[in-house]
């Protein structure tokens, strides 16, 4: 067996597609959907994932405003801003860019924006709302990995999934997401013991560990769907968290470090951006 590999390049312009009708909808109700980035500090991996929101928003025809911030700057100041932001109504998503510096609260930073603008889904007002099984923003990476799975025709629903990783941005809520879906759901992380017998038991899959090279072939059962969410850098070269080159000859699917989940992830947070806009329009008939 040697693995399709999964195109997220390729699905995420077919949620572009989906996207373009709904802005020009919103553009003829005189809304033209508007993102506000904070970006703080000069980490070269987030002023890249910055440029490819920016560039991803401006494709499509919406506004995207970024503040650049410098490292040391005052949480008070930030927060301050977020305020200003969330009382503007021309502004429909606020994103602050991951990291935030080490002097910063990360969680009351994130807690500070409207929830109704919280297009990574990283707020708790709509973490608790997915952990409800209630409508929500879902978290971005989160998303796109469901979407992938539809994408390519896997139904979650009874399958044993695992997810390696237990971050707030992507491995608990992705968990949320497949029991929402009825599926079975295991939540390991770097410090699980004998990782590999719980991952190789796996229909489906998602690493999210930032480990390179953590899952090998005698990890993964065969015929799995495997999701690879890690990127880590070193010496310049991106690495996954899947030792792709033994592990794509088990996997029925596989995604690859870059041109996988990446991509959706950026189109996800562009569907939250018109979801959001669509909500306020609806708001404001």
């Amino acid at each position: 067996m040697s693995a399709s590999i999964i195109d997220g390049r390729a699905i995420a312009n077919e949620v572009y597609e989906e996207l373009n009708a709904r802005i020009s909808a919103l553009k003829g109700a005189g809304v033209t959907p508007r993102i506000a980035i904070i970006h703080i500090g000069t980490d070269e991996m987030s002023k890249r994932y910055v440029t490819l929101k920016e560039n991803a928003s401006i494709r499509l025809g919406m506004e995207c405003v970024t503040y650049h911030l410098v490292e040391d700057t005052a949480q008070e100041r930030v927060m301050e801003l977020i305020d200003r932001l969330n009382t503007d109504n021309s502004v429909h998503g606020v994103l602050v860019q991951m990291p935030l510096p080490e002097h910063m609260d990360t969680k009351l930073v994130l807690d500070s924006i409207d929830p109704a603008k919280d297009i990574d889904g990283l707020h708790f007002c709509n973490a608790g709302k997915l952990l409800n099984g209630d409508p929500a923003i879902v978290a971005c990476t989160p998303r796109a990995v469901m979407r992938i799975l539809d994408s390519i025709g896997i139904d979650v629903e009874t399958k044993n999934a695992v997810v390696v990783g237990k971050s707030i941005l992507v491995g608990r809520p992705i968990a949320v997401c497949f029991l929402n879906r009825n599926a079975t759901i295991s939540v390991c992380h770097t410090r699980t013991q004998n990782l590999g017998d719980i991952t190789k038991n796996a229909d489906i899959l998602v690493v999210a560990a930032g480990s390179a090279g953590l899952i090998k072939a005698d990890m993964v059962k065969e015929g799995a769907v495997v999701i690879d969410v890690g990127q880590t850098s070193i010496d310049g070269k991106l690495y996954g968290d899947v030792a792709f080159d033994e592990v794509a000859p088990k996997a029925s699917f596989i995604t690859k470090v870059t041109g996988g989940v990446g991509p959706m992830t950026v189109a996800m947070l562009m569907n939250n951006l018109v979801d959001c806009a669509e909500h306020t329009a609806s708001e404001h008939k």
